[in-house]
């Protein structure tokens, strides 16, 4: 969170931003908004922030092996831009942490806090470690934050898969990215 404010800050931005994220960054741009809702015109969150209670022990668990079994791969797809830069299992604690972020009691007031038009663009296919139609029942959580409140629309569900959506799909995002500013500026 403080990032955000930080990059704000350094690159000296003085009108209020539509904020754009992706997985993780969904979560910040959702955290962000709600706790700046003068702070912005509103946000464009990409496939993630879907209040969902995924993690149980035995995800853990599962998060935990696939990063080790990946540990080997990782360092070699960092210069590719593909992975960031942490270790096997730093990533596999951020996963966790996501888990966290992402259950209901915690993710679920923040949506409900936002006051800003929210735009979700979401995927319909699978995620990295994902199996059959988990993904969807994690998507589905956001069904409870639309209803509570009329800020926050899913602008477009596309037909890529989580990883892909940003290369794939990006005239989707463009175009909630142009909602949200059309909304804001009827404010």
């Amino acid at each position: 969170m403080r990032d955000i404010d930080a990059i704000l800050a350094a690159r000296g931005v003085t009108e209020k931003p539509i904020l754009v994220g992706w997985s993780y960054g969904a979560y910040l741009g959702a955290h962000w908004t709600s706790r700046n809702p003068d702070g912005a015109l509103g946000a464009v969150l990409v496939d993630g922030a879907f209040p969902c209670d995924w993690l149980d022990e035995v995800m853990e668990l599962r998060i935990r092996k696939l990063f080790k079994r990946l540990s080997w791969l990782l360092p070699l797809a960092r210069p590719t831009g593909l992975t960031p830069r942490l270790t096997a299992q730093q990533q596999a604690e951020s996963n966790i942490e996501l888990g966290k972020l992402s259950s209901v009691a915690a993710l679920g007031p923040v949506l409900d806090a936002i006051t800003v038009p929210v735009r979700y663009v979401v995927a319909s296919g699978t995620s990295f470690g994902s199996r059959g139609d988990e993904q969807e029942k994690i998507r589905a959580g956001l069904d409870a934050a639309l209803d509570r409140n009329p800020h926050i629309v899913i602008s477009a569900k596309v037909a890529s898969d989580h990883g892909a959506i940003l290369r794939k799909d990006f005239r989707a995002i463009a175009d909630a990215v142009r909602e949200v500013e059309a909304l804001a500026s009827t404010r």
